[in-house]
């Protein structure tokens, strides 16, 4: 049974009982020419994995879009910079806030880093060094520290996303 914020049923003794729930829309075929699998939206299970590998394949790797080594340590003065934190949520990786809290000075770089490689590695909140002007716009700002911003994914998710429906 699915629990949905005012679809409740009550009996004769007043008591609340969840109402089963249907799809919220119909299913539709997979978005592949020739697959006949249902699903809710876009593809299915099988061929949403080829799909997200051929987008990642003409994507291009990190170097190729951009991020090499000088970016990496770059990178790393604006989490500095921004005293690892998102700019505009305030959430910061758990060592830093230890740090603050027990006024233990500036954490040690690598140990932070290990912690959000291991947040990003687990889908959990992590951080970018987002570039304000996108690099589309002004590829000469790639390397301008002054065009860097430290966000946390979620909101570097959103504000990519907002962006994305300027265009």
């Amino acid at each position: 049974m699915v629990w949905k914020q005012g679809a409740w049923q009550r009996s004769r003794c007043l008591i609340r009982q969840p109402v089963q729930a249907l799809h919220d829309f119909p299913l539709r075929p997979c978005g592949q020419p020739g697959c006949r699998t249902l699903c809710e939206s876009g593809y299915c299970p099988e061929h949403k994995r080829s799909v997200a590998k051929q987008h990642d394949e003409q994507r291009g790797g990190s170097a190729a879009r951009g991020y090499d080594a000088q970016h990496r340590r770059l990178r790393v003065l604006c989490f500095i910079r921004d005293e690892w934190r998102c700019v505009d949520c305030g959430w910061e990786p758990n060592l830093v806030t230890d740090f603050r809290q027990f006024e233990l000075g500036p954490p040690p770089v690598e140990q932070v880093l290990a912690e959000l490689r291991a947040r990003f590695s687990q889908g959990e909140r992590h951080l970018h060094a987002d570039h304000q002007i996108p690099i589309a716009a002004r590829p000469d700002l790639r390397l301008d520290l002054d065009n860097l911003r430290t966000r946390c994914n979620r909101c570097h998710s959103v504000k990519t996303l907002l962006e994305t429906a300027a265009r």
